[in-house]
């Protein structure tokens, strides 16, 4: 089974300034696309940081975690993973913050990355990656 990374904004385009209304969006936006991807490659494993935030939200307003360490154990995820996809909507479209940095990994590491902008594209890339096309 191939594992992919879905690599998001959590913040998004406001980055300090977000609000939690902001991040909850943006963890929801990315859940929801995926949960439609999934239904269309259901032998394909995902993994979305946006739901594990509960967890790691509580661990870096406590202090227990912070930005970098969050970022380090994402990309010990990643580097067990197949292929990455880089979630960069039309309203969010800089590849910066996290999004850069798991890329950045990903493309050092020799694990192939994906850019996508939208649920029609994401589909697309992934049929192409896959050969199913």
């Amino acid at each position: 089974m191939i594992k992919v990374y879905v690599s998001h904004s959590i913040r998004g385009p406001n980055g300090g300034d977000a609000t939690k209304e902001d991040m909850d969006y943006n963890c929801d936006r990315i859940k929801l696309l995926v949960n439609r991807v999934r239904k269309i490659f259901p032998d394909v494993e995902f993994y979305v940081p946006a739901e594990s935030e509960e967890f790691v939200g509580i661990a870096y307003r406590n202090g227990i975690v912070n930005e970098k360490q969050i970022l380090d154990i994402d990309c010990i995820i990643l580097d067990g993973c197949d292929l990455v996809v880089v979630f960069l909507p039309e309203d969010d479209p800089d590849l910066q913050g996290g999004r850069e940095i798991e890329g950045t990994h990903a493309y050092t590491n020799g694990i192939p990355c994906l850019e996508v902008s939208s649920f029609t594209d994401f589909v697309t890339q992934l049929n192409e990656f896959l050969g199913l096309n």
